[in-house]
């Protein structure tokens, strides 16, 4: 399932984030609302490093939410993304063209009026693109159909609103003689009162409503969404009371501008960083299912080469001790013959469950070996405490007292076989296995439900005389279900 943004539900913590931050708006518009107009110090790079600000946090939501749209398909991250590259555009070309920065007038051949004009025609077509990118979500709110004709889509609906600021750009710069002034003598408190400014006023106020009122702010797109949308209509009201540039209003409205531009940023990366997380966690999960025996929840034959391939690395690095329990479920296979496979996957699990639990080291660990057969390592274990260990394992599967009347004690049993590598030792660690597997043999012979230990001739626990020592394991088969 493709996970995207905008099914991330708002949780509480967001929710009173956001209202934070739509309070602060509004409290800041309200606080500065009645020196608006006042005049600032003029601060001449404010302007580049703005438009800076903008054109990057613009630039990069639109980008983020055209990828959004390309593993989505869902037409409405498009047609927002194409919103953002609308305003991304705008505020490229007004860069240049604003008078004072690069040159007294401004480049591109622009007249005193295409700086604002510019202005007039971002703040009027961001929130109307927002509003059309709201339309198209809520009238295709499925993913499109196949690839190659969902992109086409999607680069109509992020291209348009490009080339349509390129072109409202080039007709505030050349066109600027068509279009209404809304600068005087450095001032545009025309702007106020005029049908321009009220249309971009009605423009913001109609976005942020239809918004609100669409999405009920269910997704944490919706929400931060709406916020920008309360950031750019604060944009515009400080603005167009500002009626000059450097005043008080006209800073603190380019403050806004940012906060507008770079919400929904933040959310992404927000999204970005969550989807990280849950990559991590799931790649952790499916590391650990990897390693582990789908019956018994033991380490599986592969991790337990890996794991003790490190267990063997560390002992000869250390000069230490490293011992190896091979464990075997007596007469098994008549278990399985007798009671049919089902319970003998129930017997597996249970003395699966019983040798973990018996396991006191964080260090040590148990995995299925293959078929009835588990094997045991214990790192830093010298020989007598491995003894002892085997020997409770041994106990821990005796008490589990399940049914077995075809064994000598009448239920299921577990012989063990122990071999241990360390410094005073003659045997070399790689043969610690072959060992283990040995001694495990010695105890079958020399009547099951006992501990043998390499290169011990002796057994633990009261029976008959332990047969010869010999080097060859016992039979087995490897497998990771019930087999006999």
């Amino acid at each position: 399932m493709k996970s995207s943004i905008m099914s991330l539900s708002v949780s509480r913590q967001q929710a009173v984030a956001a209202t934070a931050v739509a309070a602060f708006i509004v409290a800041t518009v309200l606080a500065v609302l009645r020196f608006a107009s006042v005049p600032g110090p003029t601060i001449t790079p404010f302007l580049p490093m703005f438009a800076m600000a903008v054109l990057f946090t613009e630039g990069l939501t639109a980008y983020l939410l055209w990828t959004q749209f390309m593993i989505t398909r869902q037409p409405f991250l498009a047609a927002l993304g194409g919103a953002y590259g609308y305003t991304a555009v705008a505020v490229a070309i007004q860069l240049p063209v604003f008078p004072g920065v690069f040159s007294p007038t401004g480049l591109l051949g622009a007249g005193p009026q295409s700086a604002v004009l510019i202005w007039a025609f971002w703040h009027a077509g961001t929130p109307l693109l927002m509003i059309a990118a709201l339309f198209v979500g809520r009238c295709f709110p499925a993913a499109l159909g196949p690839a190659r004709p969902a992109r086409r889509i999607g680069a109509a609906l992020f291209g348009l609103p490009v080339c349509a600021s390129v072109a409202v750009c080039a007709l505030a710069i050349h066109g600027a003689s068509w279009l209404p002034d809304l600068i005087s003598g450095g001032s545009y408190k025309a702007l106020l009162t005029s049908p321009t400014g009220i249309a971009i006023g009605i423009l913001s106020v109609t976005a942020l409503g239809y918004a609100v009122v669409t999405t009920r702010l269910r997704t944490l797109l919706d929400l931060w969404l709406s916020v920008a949308l309360l950031a750019g209509l604060a944009d515009v009201a400080l603005t167009m009371f500002a009626s000059s540039r450097y005043s008080v209003g006209w800073y603190v409205a380019r403050m806004e501008s940012v906060l507008a531009s770079s919400t929904v940023l933040g959310v992404l990366i927000w999204e970005i960083s969550h989807l990280y997380r849950e990559l991590h966690a799931a790649n952790a999960q499916l590391s650990e299912f990897a390693a582990r025996d789908g019956l018994t929840g033991l380490y599986n034959r592969r991790a337990f080469d890996d794991r003790y391939r490190q267990a063997l690395d560390h002992a000869h690095t250390n000069r230490g001790a490293l011992s190896i329990l091979m464990i075997d479920i007596d007469h098994f296979k008549r278990y399985n013959d007798t009671l049919g496979h089902l319970h003998g996957d129930q017997c597996l699990i249970a003395v699966a469950h019983a040798l973990q639990g018996a396991l006191r080291r964080n260090s040590d660990f148990v995995a299925r070996y293959g078929g009835e057969e588990f094997v045991v390592v214990l790192p830093d274990c010298e020989h007598d405490m491995a003894a002892r260990i085997g020997e409770s394992l041994r106990k821990a599967v005796a008490r589990l007292a399940i049914d077995g009347p075809f064994t000598e004690a009448g239920h299921v049993t577990a012989s063990v076989g122990i071999a241990t590598f360390s410094e005073a030792s003659h045997a070399p660690a790689v043969d610690l296995l072959a060992h283990a597997d040995a001694a495990l043999y010695r105890a079958k012979a020399a009547g099951r439900d006992r501990v043998a230990a390499w290169p011990d001739a002796s057994t633990t626990t009261v029976c008959a005389t332990p047969a010869t020592p010999s080097a060859q394991p016992v039979e087995r088969t490897v497998a990771t279900g019930n087999a006999a």
